[in-house]
């Protein structure tokens, strides 16, 4: 990974300050691939477009936000943060989720961080209380003619526990790329499991 300069970013329409780290070039040399749709490279981090000011406790996406020319006093902005569950749960609640693009967005990364304790190993994780709200909301968000919301939709219904509407899903024509993690899907449908696994596993 080749770091990027950093971006000092005013918040509208607060005018708050914050930095936020970039990167020329990365790679996913030893990336792992999980049923949600996530992945995790050490040498190719993510860059959430919506992001948190550690101060402040603003969220913003990061490209709408005016980019500031480096002055002496850059140093002192502080770093941006990625959102937790309930900073989704807050940009769901304002403005934020603007469009159907955004609120899919916002849907998505709240699955994500909801699944990451048992991702990282906290099997006995409880998920949170609107876990299956919000599976639901983004399920009505997807376009399921299409190969990777289908896939992202049938997923959803596994951990869900609809077993059957999974099956269903995955009766489709998926082109050739999406043969892992169909094969994974259904396998663990069929197992009853409704936890995020790996892929690769």
């Amino acid at each position: 990974m080749i770091p990027g300069p950093n971006r000092i970013l005013r918040i509208s329409p607060s005018g708050a300050l914050v930095k936020i780290w970039t990167i020329i070039s990365g790679n996913n040399f030893g990336a792992r691939y999980w049923t949600d749709g996530k992945m995790e490279a050490r040498m190719l981090p993510d860059e959430p477009l919506l992001r948190c000011h550690p101060t402040t406790k603003e969220l913003f996406w990061t490209n709408e936000c005016e980019t500031v020319p480096k002055k002496k006093w850059w140093h002192h902005a502080p770093f941006a943060r990625t959102p937790a569950i309930n900073d989704y749960r807050r940009a769901l609640a304002s403005g934020l989720a603007s469009s159907p693009e955004k609120e899919r967005y916002i849907r998505m990364r709240y699955w994500w961080a909801a699944n990451d304790p048992v991702r990282h190993g906290k099997n006995g994780a409880s998920m949170p209380s609107d876990y299956h709200e919000n599976l639901t909301k983004l399920r009505a968000l997807l376009d399921e003619s299409a190969p990777t919301d289908r896939l992202m939709a049938a997923e959803i219904a596994r951990l869900l526990g609809d077993f059957d509407a999974t099956t269903t899903l995955l009766q489709f024509p998926f082109p050739e790329g999406y043969a892992m993690a169909v094969l994974r899907i259904g396998q663990l449908n069929r197992d009853k499991d409704m936890a995020v696994r790996e892929l690769t596993s």
